[in-house]
């Protein structure tokens, strides 16, 4: 990590009420070529067609200009090239595949979020986030079978989660801890900038599409608030016995020592 989003993290993790009204001026060249390195460079390309090895060419021109733009508040975010990924029961599920560029810098917002927010987060929460995986999860959910005091597990997946997320509801959140108006111009650009279907632009009005460096981070604040909080903060002040929430994205197992506590949980 960075000294600047070392200097982040600390101040959020001993103020959890913080709001950050300075944060763009960390995206420099510099910060945008360290973050390119650290980015997994093989992905497809998007609406404009260019690959990642024809961007790397010239990286450092290219950093110059994005940093350029985002200055003067010229950055534009282009609409994502859409594809079907097909999935284990023979469906498919849709990706929004960014440009080169717009995922550079996607990723490089996403650093400075996760500087924030990896101090707020739930313990229980797994789902991209740096060093937590699925097999950390799985764990916690043993433990909690095998140690804890549980004989009720109520399993979820939210269905169509990712292209249902409220716009309104997750900038609101965001304002609660970010008020640099550039990086909230710059999700409110990404949260609308389209999807290319067939040579055609859709705009959206809700949702985040799967795909681009952005979306789980944005996934993970809206669901931190909608239900990691209200179990953690409400539901567990008023649950007899003990219960338990692992979560991984869009998919949570609910832990309940009382059958009574799992008809009456209802995030």
């Amino acid at each position: 990590m960075s000294t600047k989003l070392n200097e982040i993290a600390i101040k959020a993790r001993k103020d959890r009420k913080a709001v950050f009204t300075s944060l763009a001026h960390i995206i420099t060249p510099e910060f945008l070529k360290e973050t390119w390195k650290m980015m997994n460079r093989k992905g497809s390309s998007g609406v404009d067609g260019e690959t990642t090895l024809e961007f790397e060419c010239n990286i450092d021109e290219r950093v110059k200009d994005i940093w350029s733009r985002m200055k003067e508040k010229k950055y534009k975010a282009p609409p994502v090239r859409r594809v079907e990924i097909p999935k284990g029961n023979g469906k498919t599920r849709p990706l929004g595949i960014p440009t080169v560029e717009d995922r550079l810098v996607q990723r490089a917002v996403a650093r400075i979020l996760e500087s924030i927010y990896e101090q707020e987060f739930m313990d229980f929460s797994y789902g991209f986030r740096p060093r937590r995986n699925p097999h950390q999860a799985l764990k916690t959910l043993r433990e909690c079978i095998v140690k804890k005091k549980v004989r009720f597990i109520y399993e979820a997946d939210i269905k169509g989660y990712f292209n249902n997320i409220n716009h309104q509801w997750l900038m609101k959140m965001i304002k609660l801890r970010i008020a640099d108006p550039v990086i909230i111009n710059m999700i409110g650009k990404w949260l609308k900038a389209g999807v290319m279907i067939n040579g055609v632009v859709t705009i959206n009005t809700q949702g985040t599409p799967q795909g681009g460096p952005i979306s789980p981070i944005l996934a993970n604040i809206y669901l931190h608030y909608v239900l990691d909080l209200w179990f953690a903060k409400k539901y567990k002040t008023y649950a007899q016995g003990e219960a338990y929430l692992i979560r991984f994205a869009d998919d949570y197992v609910a832990c309940f020592q009382y059958m009574l506590r799992v008809k009456l949980f209802n995030p």
